[in-house]
């Protein structure tokens, strides 16, 4: 990274809005051009020879050059939609993006753009969760947690959508980053969801300006903002070939942590988070380790159980039970009993002594 300060003195709204709808020229095309020329003002000066010899292609260079030169429309979304837009430059800026080793020079933001300097958690997975992700990420993230921090996702299905409402259920910001412009929200069934997210004091972020699409492509390079953004980013649950492990990449990548929790072994698809945890993930399964890796402290008892878990709890305290023995005794059906055991297994209450046999777990 370079160390020049103020690269957009001297560029206007205009000239950001045309370099970043050039397809041509990416993240690392951009870095080289951060870090060989002194502003923005200086590249849209410079001839292709020069725009060569900062290491651009001559298809990127003719690009930059014919950059278009009518962007009224997109302008005209940026005051419609409330969109702003934050430079490297800028005070706003979060600290912790700008130190990966291809930041975004600029980000389109809708909302309150001050959670840019929260404390972050970056959360991903799969977009067609089991009951088991969705139950972990309520016991992972209880609010005494979540209030502390801003949860950020990328605002697709599933379980990114889980935990930005646990965000909203919380009423603590969330950041949602978008692999298209603002102006058009992807998924379109979470338009309501976008809203409610501005609307709430959280921020809906991209580095793409309005009028452009989301394309397969641009989601790898999205995911790389969504693990930049936190020092911790976390799989819930993901296949091994998924964009949530690419953002898992992007994270070991920039020397952040990265946490998983374990997946059933009998699910093959969604055994990304059991390969991270192979190849030295930090295994997660008790939201403790994220009190203590954020340094924040609470008095407050986050694992509130209900009547059917405290009673099963009572249970086991006279001994070790099979799930039908637990199911007969409690007079509750096997599946909702399994919930129950996977919820308290989740918290540390309990643990399977052999399969299928659940014992009490000492001093908890």
């Amino acid at each position: 990274m370079s160390t020049v300060k103020r690269w957009f003195l001297g560029s206007t709204t205009e000239d950001i809005l045309s370099v970043s709808m050039l397809e041509p020229l990416g993240p690392a095309s951009w870095q080289k051009l951060y870090t060989n020329f002194r502003s923005l003002k200086g590249v849209l000066e410079a001839d292709t020879s020069l725009l060569m010899r900062a290491g651009l292609s001559a298809h990127q260079a003719d690009a930059l050059k014919n950059r278009p030169d009518k962007v009224d429309a997109a302008k005209h979304l940026l005051s419609s939609k409330r969109i702003e837009i934050v430079t490297i430059d800028s005070s706003d800026y979060p600290v912790l993006l700008k130190e990966i080793n291809d930041p975004p020079l600029w980000l389109f933001c809708r909302g309150n753009k001050k959670v840019l300097k929260k404390v972050c958690l970056t959360v991903v997975g799969t977009r067609k969760p089991s009951s088991y992700a969705l139950l972990a990420a309520e016991k992972l993230l209880p609010e005494a947690l979540v209030r502390q921090l801003c949860l950020v996702s990328g605002l697709a299905y599933g379980v990114d959508k889980k935990i930005h409402q646990l965000a909203l259920k919380y009423k603590a910001p969330t950041i949602a980053v978008l692999a298209g412009g603002l102006d058009s929200i992807y998924p379109a069934e979470h338009h309501r969801l976008a809203e409610q997210i501005v609307e709430s004091g959280g921020l809906l972020a991209t580095e793409y300006p309005p009028l452009s699409r989301p394309r397969p492509a641009k989601f790898p390079i999205r995911n790389r903002i969504i693990a930049g953004l936190s020092k911790v980013t976390i799989v819930l649950e993901a296949a091994i070939r998924s964009g949530s492990l690419t953002t898992a990449k992007s994270a070991l990548d920039y020397n952040r942590e990265v946490m998983a929790v374990p997946s059933e072994i009998t699910r093959r698809g969604t055994d990304g988070t059991n390969f991270l945890i192979k190849q030295g993930a930090t295994l997660l399964d008790d939201p403790h380790q994220l009190f203590e890796l954020y340094g924040f402290k609470t008095n407050k008892k986050i694992d509130n159980l209900d009547a059917s878990a405290q009673e099963l709890l009572h249970l086991l305290a006279k001994g070790a039970l099979s799930v039908d023995q637990i199911a007969q005794l409690t007079a509750t059906a096997i599946p909702e009993t399994l919930g129950i055991l996977t919820e308290l297994e989740l918290l540390g209450k309990v643990f399977q002594s052999r399969p299928g046999l659940y014992q009490l777990r000492k001093n908890v």
